[in-house]
C-alpha cells in the first residue's frame, strides 16, 4: 500500500530515526562487530544518514545541479522511494541470515576468541545483500517509484511504499516452530518404537524441555514486553509503517533477542547454561547467561 506524506515529515522522521540508529549503535559499542546483525545496523545507519543529509540538502535549495544531474523534489522522493523498496527485500533475507548464525553459534559455542576471525565475513556479507538488493529492485524488479504529477495541494507529498515486517517475522517464527515440533515429535515416536519402556523417561524430557522454553520466553518478555505490546497494537489497529522507517536498529535489537531465544529453544542447551559453558550471540539487552545461572536450580 502506497503512503501519501508531506516531504517534510519524510525528513523529520527520516532524522528522528538516524538519531535512534547512532543511539543504539554507540549502546551497542562493545559487540558492533560481533554478529552479522550488528554490522547490518551500522551500514543501515550510514545510509541512512547519507540520504537523509543529501534528499534534506535538495530539498532546502529546490532545484540543484549535482555533478551534471538536475535535482528537484521529486528526486527527493524518488531517493526515498528507492531505499523503501531496497529494505522492503532486505527483510527476509536478514531473518535467515541471522537465525543460521545464532544456530550455528549455539551448536558450535563458538567463544569469544573466535569473533574478531569473523567480522571481515560478516562485512563481506553485509556489503553483498546491499549490493544484491540494489541491482534486484533497478534491474530485475517491477518496482517503478511513484513520480506522477501531483495535484496542488499534495506538491510536497511523497508517495512512499509500507512495509508489513510483524507480520513476515510472526510467519517466520510460526514456520520454525511448527518444524521444530514436528522434528522433535518425528524424534520421540521413532525413540518410543524402538524402546517401548522408555515412555517415563520421553515424558521427563518433554517436561524439562517445556521448563526450559518457559525460562527462554520469560527472559525475552522480561526485557521486550512493552516493545511486544506495542507490535501487537500496531498489528490490531492496524498502523501502517513508511518502508523506509521500518526497518531500524531498534527493530535489529528487538529481532536479535527473538532470534536468539528460537536458537536457545531448538538447541536445548540447558546444561550448558545452567553451568555458563553454553555460548549465546551478543545481545546487548537480554541477559541470557545471567539469568539462566542465577535460576539453575529450577532449570
Amino acid at each position: 500500500m502506497d503512503m501519501s506524506i508531506p516531504i517534510p515529515s519524510v525528513l523529520f522522521g527520516l532524522g528522528g530515526k538516524c538519531i535512534l540508529n547512532w543511539a543504539l549503535v554507540f549502546f551497542q559499542k562493545d559487540h558492533i562487530c560481533r554478529s552479522f546483525l550488528c554490522v547490518f545496523s551500522l551500514s543501515v545507519s550510514i545510509v541512512d544518514t547519507v540520504l537523509t543529509l543529501f534528499v534534506t540538502f535538495i530539498h532546502l535549495l529546490q532545484d540543484i545541479n549535482f555533478l551534471g544531474w538536475r535535482l528537484t523534489r521529486y528526486h527527493v522522493c524518488f531517493l526515498v522511494q528507492i531505499l523503501g523498496f531496497v529494505y522492503s527485500t532486505q527483510h527476509f533475507v536478514i531473518l535467515i541470515v541471522t537465525i543460521l548464525e545464532h544456530l550455528f553459534i549455539v551448536l558450535r559455542r563458538l567463544q569469544h576468541g573466535m569473533w574478531k576471525a569473523t567480522w571481515i565475513f560478516y562485512l563481506f556479507l553485509t556489503l553483498t545483500i546491499w549490493l544484491c538488493s540494489v541491482i534486484y529492485v533497478l534491474k530485475f524488479s517491477n518496482i517503478h517509484p511513484f513520480l506522477e504529477d501531483a495535484a496542488h495541494f499534495q506538491a510536497d507529498h511523497c508517495w512512499i511504499s509500507s512495509l508489513s515486517i510483524i507480520s513476515e517475522v510472526a510467519i517466520f517464527v510460526a514456520f520454525l516452530l511448527l518444524g521444530f515440533i514436528i522434528w522433535h515429535s518425528l524424534k520421540y515416536a521413532v525413540q518410543l518404537a524402538k524402546n517401548p519402556n522408555c515412555l517415563i523417561t520421553i515424558k521427563i524430557q518433554i517436561h524439562m524441555r517445556l521448563i526450559f522454553i518457559y525460562k527462554v520466553v520469560w527472559i525475552f518478555l522480561d526485557t521486550w514486553v512493552l516493545f511486544v505490546i506495542f507490535l501487537l497494537l500496531h498489528v490490531v489497529l492496524p498502523l501502517d509503517m513508511p518502508s523506509v522507517l521500518a526497518l531500524n536498529c531498534a527493530w535489529f535489537c528487538f529481532l536479535n533477542s527473538l532470534l536468539i531465544a528460537l536458537a536457545l529453544c531448538i538447541v536445548y542447551p540447558s546444561f550448558e547454561l545452567a553451568q555458563g559453558l553454553a555460548a549465546v550471540p551478543p545481545d546487548s539487552f537480554c541477559e541470557w547467561k545471567k539469568k539462566f545461572q542465577s535460576t539453575r536450580n529450577i532449570i
